[in-house]
């Protein structure tokens, strides 16, 4: 099975980029109009704004330059945490996890796809529970886990930044053209995701996929329309 999955993703490779630059501009117009929707009337997501900005501000003031200079053990962790979960969603099997202060780490397995590589760079893993517990949450509760979902993403955009660049093995591997093409559409359904369920909770995030295909779509009928008049 997972030599079978391992080909499929192959065979998938540049036609999910493909498709992943088709989607973008669709995605961002959703992705903008849900941000307008949290501008609008933003007394819901509030707790999520608070943790997106405190996290923010002490990663600008405190954390950053210790990381640039030292390292982050815990970055390090979640990342290679995120190499494994898509490891095992793939179905391989994890031999090694290494995670350093300073030297960064690796994760040995038997799955060698794309998707494994490049998953820490659009996978923000510790929203993920926070997302699932949150369905099961209301009132103040809720607004506590909307708290700490805000302060994940900030996390995780910090972290990508700084392990986003030219010398990052991960991206050698996948191919920094395939990157450019898919990771920017990943991202956006991601946080866009994050967003919706933030302001709206199940509605919103499922608001935000809804939202992504009728633009998307409209995009396509336009196209299609200028192609069919140039015709």
């Amino acid at each position: 099975m997972r030599h079978l999955l391992d080909l499929l993703l192959r065979l998938l490779k540049w036609p999910t980029a493909l498709g992943a630059l088709l989607l973008l501009p669709g995605t961002a117009i959703a992705f903008k109009q849900h941000v307008e929707m949290v501008y609008r009337s933003p007394e819901s997501s509030e707790p999520f704004l608070l943790g997106l900005a405190a996290y923010g501000a002490l990663w600008v003031v405190l954390l950053r330059r210790r990381s640039m200079i030292e390292g982050s053990f815990w970055s390090t962790l979640e990342h290679e945490l995120t190499h494994i979960l898509f490891t095992l969603l793939t179905f391989g099997r994890v031999r090694e996890l290494r995670a350093t202060h300073s030297r960064g780490g690796h994760m040995v397995g038997e799955s060698g796809n794309w998707l494994v590589a490049i998953s820490p760079y659009f996978f923000p893993t510790l929203a993920v529970p926070v997302i699932l517990v949150m369905l099961t949450l209301e009132g103040d509760a809720l607004r506590v886990a909307n708290l700490v979902l805000g302060v994940t993403v900030s996390y995780h955009l910090t972290s990508t930044w700084r392990e986003t660049h030219a010398q990052q093995t991960d991206l050698q591997q996948v191919g920094f053209p395939f990157a450019w093409a898919f990771l920017p559409t990943a991202n956006i359904v991601a946080f866009g995701m994050i967003v919706g369920m933030a302001h709206g909770g199940i509605d919103g995030l499922t608001g935000f996929y809804e939202a992504l295909w009728e633009e998307s779509q409209y995009l396509t009928d336009r196209v299609e329309g200028l192609f069919g008049l140039m015709a």
